[in-house]
Order: C-alpha cells, then sequence, then structure tokens
C-alpha cells in the first residue's frame, strides 16, 4: 500500500532525472561557452560555475513540481446514469493500434513504463550518499576539537590583525593539531584556522603569514559555506558527470581568487609561490573535503604560474568542439528514420518492391486465402517474390558471396585474445580461433570493421584503426559454399595514456641535484600494458623557477633536452624547482598528440 500511494511522487523524481540529462547538458554547454570568453577572470568565472548549478537545481525543482502536478492521484467520479467509475488521466494510455514508433515515441513509452523505478533507485541512492555525507561532516567536526592546542600567542595576534584588515571577525582561533597535513579552514559561524603541529616553527614568519591570509581569505569569501551548498547538491546530482565538472571548476577558480586576494595584500609573490610550492611537493593530501586548504586539489601548477605572472596560453580547439556539437545534438535528436508500416492495412517492405512482370497474376480466388483489408497497394504475386531473391541471390554472386541458405550445423567454436580481452589500435593484437571437430584449414576469418586480420591454422592477427567495437566473422569452407558459423563481438580502445617520468624512472616530487642534472629528458612509460609499445613525446613546456628568482619559461621539442632547457638543468642548485607542463606525447594509431600534464620537482637541500 505504501508503495502504490508513493508511486506518483517516485514517478515525478524517475521523470526528473531523466529530463535532467540533457538539461544540464545544455547549461553545461552555455556555461563553457561563457568560461571561455572569461577565462581570465577568475571570479567572474567562480560566479559563472554557481549559477550554473543553480540554473541545473531550479531547472529540476520545477519539472518535479510540473510531473508532480500531472501525475499526482485525481478523484474517482461515479457516473449516476452508467454506474461506471471514470479517472482522469495525463500519462500515455494506448489506444489498442499498432503503429510504427520513432525512436523518440519509443524512449517515452518506455520512460513511462519504468520512471517509478528509476525514481526509487534515485531515492535509495541519494539517501545513503546523504548518510556518507553527514558521516564526513562529523568527521571533519571532530578535526576542530581532537588533540588540538592554540598557537603561540603571536601567531594569534597577528591572525587578529589580518582578520580585521580583511574586515571578518577578529576572534578566530589559530590551532595546531597533528591529524592533518597541511593549513586548512574549518567552521562557518565560529571559523577555526587549523595548522600542523610544528609547521608554524617551521616555516618562516613570512610563509607563515601568507598562508594565514590564504585561509583568511576562505573565511572572507564564505566558502565554507559555499563548500557544503556544493557537496549537497552533489549528492542530488550524483549521476550526472557534466555536474561534477560544474562543481570541480568552481572549486578550482575558489582558490585562484583566494591567491588574487592574498597577492592583494603581499609585496612577494615568488615567496607566495614557493610556500605553496613545498606544500604541494610535500606528497600529503588533505584527509577530508569539508575543509578550505591552501594548496586545493587541481590545476595547481596553473596557479603557481599565476601567482609568478605567467599566464600560460590554451588552445581554442575544445570550445570550438563545444560550438559544434549543439547543432549537431539537436540534429541527431530531431531526426530519426521512421520503421515502415506493418499494422493492419499497410504495406510490408516487400509489398514496396516494384518487380517488372509481364504475366498477369492469378484472379481464382484461393479457399485457403486469408482475408486482408482493402488496400490501395495490392499484395505481390508469389512469382514477384521469387524475382526478388533472384535478383538479390544474382547480386550476391556478383560480390563473390556465397550463401547456404539451409542453417549451418552449429560448431563449438573457441576465440581467444592472447593478451588482452580487447583490441588496441596501433598494436598486433595475436587471436586464436579453434573449432571442435573442424580442420584448421576449413575456417574462414574475417573482420567486420575498421582494420585487418591475417593468419592461418589457428593463429591470427588483428589491426584496427578506429575506437568502438568490431566483429570477428568465423565461417568454415564446406566444398564451394562457405557456412556462417558464429560472430564475436570485440570493444576496440586506443592505447591508454602513458605516465610521464623524468628519465622513465622520477615522477613528481623532491630530487637530488645529482639526480636532476644528470637527467636526459622526459619520457613516457606505459604501466601494467602487456604489449611493448613505444611512445613519443612531442613536445612540453618547461618552467625555470631558481631560489629567489624570477622564473623563465620555454617550450622543448621532443623528449630530450634542447640546448635551453639543458643549459637551465645544469644550473640546477639546492631550492630550484621544475615545472614540465602540457607534455605532449604521440602513441602508436594515434591521430593527434595526447597531453599527459605535467611533472613538478625541486632540488633538495643537503642534510
Amino acid at each position: 500500500m505504501l508503495s502504490t500511494n508513493f508511486a506518483p511522487l517516485a514517478q515525478a523524481f524517475g521523470f526528473t532525472l531523466a529530463h535532467s540529462l540533457w538539461q544540464i547538458a545544455l547549461i553545461w554547454l552555455v556555461f563553457k561557452l561563457l568560461e571561455w570568453r572569461l577565462n581570465t577572470r577568475h571570479q567572474a568565472v567562480y560566479l559563472l560555475s554557481l549559477a550554473a548549478m543553480l540554473a541545473s537545481t531550479g531547472w529540476a525543482i520545477t519539472t518535479f513540481l510540473h510531473e508532480w502536478a500531472r501525475l499526482k492521484p485525481v478523484e474517482i467520479v461515479f457516473s449516476p446514469s452508467e454506474n461506471e467509475a471514470v479517472v482522469a488521466s495525463s500519462g500515455f494510455v494506448p489506444d489498442g493500434t499498432t503503429t510504427s514508433l520513432n525512436l523518440w515515441e519509443s524512449a517515452q513509452i518506455w520512460l513511462e513504463s519504468n520512471a517509478a523505478p528509476i525514481g526509487w533507485a534515485w531515492l535509495a541512492c541519494v539517501g545513503l550518499l546523504w548518510l556518507r555525507l553527514m558521516g564526513g561532516w562529523y568527521l571533519a567536526q571532530r578535526l576542530r576539537r581532537r588533540d588540538v592546542s592554540p598557537a603561540v600567542e603571536t601567531l594569534q595576534i597577528l591572525c587578529n590583525d589580518w582578520a580585521k584588515r580583511l574586515s571578518i571577525n577578529p576572534h578566530i582561533q589559530l590551532l595546531e593539531s597533528p591529524h592533518i597535513s597541511e593549513p586548512l579552514t574549518l567552521g562557518f559561524w565560529k571559523p577555526v584556522v587549523l595548522f600542523p603541529v610544528g609547521m608554524l616553527l617551521q616555516l618562516s614568519p613570512a610563509q607563515v603569514e601568507t598562508l594565514l591570509v590564504h585561509e583568511l581569505a576562505h573565511i572572507r569569501r564564505h566558502d565554507y559555506f559555499i563548500n557544503l551548498f556544493q557537496l549537497a547538491l552533489e549528492v542530488c546530482f550524483f549521476y550526472h558527470p557534466l555536474f561534477w565538472l560544474l562543481s570541480r571548476e568552481a572549486r578550482s577558480r575558489r582558490e585562484f581568487c583566494c591567491d588574487e586576494l592574498v597577492l592583494k595584500h603581499t609585496s612577494d609573490p615568488i615567496l607566495y609561490a614557493k610556500t605553496l610550492t613545498d606544500l604541494q611537493l610535500s606528497l600529503l593530501q588533505p584527509s577530508t573535503t569539508f575543509v578550505m586548504n591552501a594548496t586545493g586539489k587541481s590545476r595547481f601548477t596553473e596557479r603557481i604560474l599565476h601567482i609568478v605572472g605567467i599566464s600560460p596560453k590554451r588552445t581554442v580547439r575544445p570550445n570550438w568542439l563545444i560550438v559544434m556539437m549543439l547543432p549537431a545534438l539537436l540534429a541527431l535528436c530531431s531526426w530519426w528514420p521512421s520503421n515502415s508500416q506493418t499494422a493492419s492495412g499497410g504495406t510490408t517492405d516487400l509489398e514496396n518492391i516494384t518487380v517488372s512482370d509481364s504475366t498477369p497474376p492469378r484472379k481464382s480466388p484461393d479457399p485457403t486465402a486469408i482475408a486482408m483489408p482493402k488496400n490501395n497497394a495490392q499484395p505481390a504475386p508469389k512469382k514477384d517474390l521469387g524475382n526478388v531473391t533472384d535478383e538479390l541471390s544474382k547480386k550476391m554472386e556478383a560480390e563473390r558471396i556465397s550463401i547456404n541458405v539451409e542453417p549451418a550445423r552449429p560448431e563449438n567454436v573457441a576465440m581467444e585474445v592472447v593478451k588482452m580481452n580487447i583490441f588496441y589500435i596501433g598494436v598486433d593484437n595475436p587471436l586464436r580461433i579453434a573449432a571442435a571437430g573442424v580442420p584448421a584449414n576449413e575456417l574462414r576469418v574475417q573482420l567486420i570493421g575498421k582494420g585487418s586480420i591475417e593468419g592461418d591454422n589457428g593463429n591470427y592477427v588483428v589491426r584496427v584503426m578506429e575506437s568502438g567495437e568490431v566483429k570477428v566473422r568465423v565461417s568454415r569452407q564446406v566444398g564451394n559454399d562457405l557456412k556462417f558459423v558464429v560472430d564475436q563481438k570485440y570493444r576496440v580502445k586506443r592505447i591508454p595514456d602513458p605516465a610521464p617520468r623524468l628519465d622513465r624512472v622520477y615522477r613528481s616530487g623532491p630530487i637530488t641535484l645529482e639526480e636532476m642534472q644528470q637527467s636526459k629528458g622526459i619520457n613516457p612509460m606505459l604501466e601494467n600494458f602487456d604489449f611493448d609499445v613505444l611512445c613519443e613525446v612531442v613536445g612540453f613546456e618547461i618552467t625555470y623557477l631558481p631560489l629567489e628568482e624570477d622564473p623563465f619559461t620555454r617550450q622543448n621539442q621532443g623528449g630530450e633536452w634542447n640546448s635551453g632547457a639543458l643549459e637551465w638543468i645544469k644550473k640546477a642548485k639546492p631550492g630550484d624547482t621544475y615545472f614540465f607542463d602540457d607534455i605532449k606525447v604521440k602513441c602508436p594509431g594515434d591521430a593527434a598528440p595526447r597531453n599527459l600534464g605535467g611533472l613538478a620537482f625541486k632540488i633538495k637541500k643537503p642534510e
């Protein structure tokens, strides 16, 4: 009874979820177009991303209210004259006739039938995620009370002075905690700033001041409260990846905005950049998402370059791709070929085939014939169908395809992809095929899709050309006939992204002076990949940040150091930092280079 009473509510949620798939996609496309124009204005893009999330939420709420008004139960009215119940219904009601449906109409019917289960599944997932969210919030709140100790008085006075300068609550506590790895901010009504135990003594006063201003900037901007709002919306729209991209963009731009506020009140951006770099290279991450931290979680290298005054150029190709995607998506949704009419009184595909024949059809009645409704299109006589079969047979014979219309004897066929269970572009994919009781020389193998297959006696090599899916068709040669046996589908993927490494060994992090000066360049490494594949580095951008000096940036073609980059590498000294960004690599089968991101290294100081 409970399920019946709440079924319209679950249905409304199901319809809302289905419509939100295209609604949020449309909002995201508009956001990306505007973000492309406002890319350097971080505060504007931050507000735009929040507005896009609010628009998605508002549109979903409006859709839910509309669907609920349409689906909510209505009163049953009894007709005194007829003594029958008449119920108003706004849903889809079949009319009893069989008509051909296009994709959109089929989707509507399917959604009408499955909206309630979708709504129940969404409610169950949201309930579980809310429990997880509340548990994370509770653990985050424990950090402000668990084993904390107040900072030294001079630093608390510094915190109060900066709070007054930033026009925020002057009574913000500065605490030290042994359970965190970097500075962070907690709370909205009574915020606190936490530093790891011992960090305040290890850093210089100027470094502590820059990190403190960054955390106070989060408090001034009410970022903690907005972050809670984002987490709540992420739970509601957990199923939509584009909504997560909007939320991630908001968090990324939030850190840029705080950096700009710090730069507005500091006279040493290089010191601030070095301080953040030291934190990032420590490879210690925050333990929860319910905090505001200094290093953030993405686009860190871009932040550092922004702080020191470098604005890397961004390609506009993805944005033009988005521009072209929108009309293509609308055109695809608006066009779908209707199925051939198969209802009573309609015409079949064979009846629409025109075949010339000088012999008139028989006019004598057939007592065993089934009565058909009158129609303008007369059914084709048996002789016409024979002519159609003859024409099809001749066409297939012209294409050198021999078909045995009788079903082939089923064979027990085994196919084994030797290395991995999918085919990769740009490499030789070995394949073994065997059929029980069938000699290997009688098997004929064909690749259905873009690519080729070669080999014999059960051992074959498959080469594919594009991502998607292909079929391996196995047939048996019996005399002059080719009997179809089986089709086996396989997924096709490009070679996975390799991991960039310095001299195939070193990842981002601290590095010794000798290791850096003896390095030869950037090399990609394919880990846990069974094929012997060599990916080549096309080029990358190197940024050299000497200790207490301004940074230098240049392009490097290929994987090995060019003369300019080698000169910078040889100048390395303790405390210097190197960033390698936009590492572009081309693997076998790639039509264009792929971007692997970046690496960052800091020269260790001698112990």
